[in-house]
């Protein structure tokens, strides 16, 4: 007995009717994007840039107060709910600024200007939310939004290798 003869469809040209296709650039080359995320880049990234910053804050509480072994002790758990109100806060301001920062810089081959302007993007974010909220001195807020933008720079510089560049 032979089958009803249907429609035929070539193997690869299955269609789920969801239409990400337009979303996977190694199935839809762009000649424009020349730098293209890997996969769980933009998730390292994220948790590099807040670990480092609680590094950051970690080292400055140290550094700034006598050694002692109470302090060190309530010093990491500070760094680790500095871990986490950053990662809040990452989620809702930081993360968007990046991602829109990274779509933007596609088409730019040279990673270390991805780490630069990471810096250097975030950084005046951060700078100018800081401003806005504290209101005072803009030099006083100079230097966390410096510590910030380096954090999110080390971040970026994390996933150099989880990038494919092309062209």
């Amino acid at each position: 007995m032979m089958a009803a003869a249907g429609p035929r469809e070539e193997p690869g040209e299955y269609d789920d009717g969801i239409g990400f296709e337009e979303f996977d650039d190694f199935e839809d080359h762009n000649p424009r994007h020349k730098v293209i995320f890997g996969p769980g880049a933009f998730a390292v990234g994220f948790l590099t840039t807040v670990a480092a910053f609680s590094v950051g804050v970690l080292v400055i509480s140290l550094a700034g107060s006598p050694y002692g072994q109470l302090h060190l002790s309530s010093t990491i758990f500070m760094a680790l709910v500095v871990f986490l109100y950053s990662a809040a806060i990452g989620l809702v301001i930081g993360a968007p600024i990046a991602f829109v920062l990274g779509l933007l810089l596609r088409p730019v081959r040279a990673q270390w200007l991805h780490v630069l302007a990471f810096f250097v993007v975030v950084g005046l974010a951060a700078w100018l939310i800081f401003l806005a909220l504290y209101g005072g001195d803009p030099l006083e807020t100079v230097w966390f939004a410096a510590l910030v933008g380096l954090c999110a720079a080390i971040g970026r510089a994390s996933v150099w290798k989880m990038v494919t560049v092309r062209g």
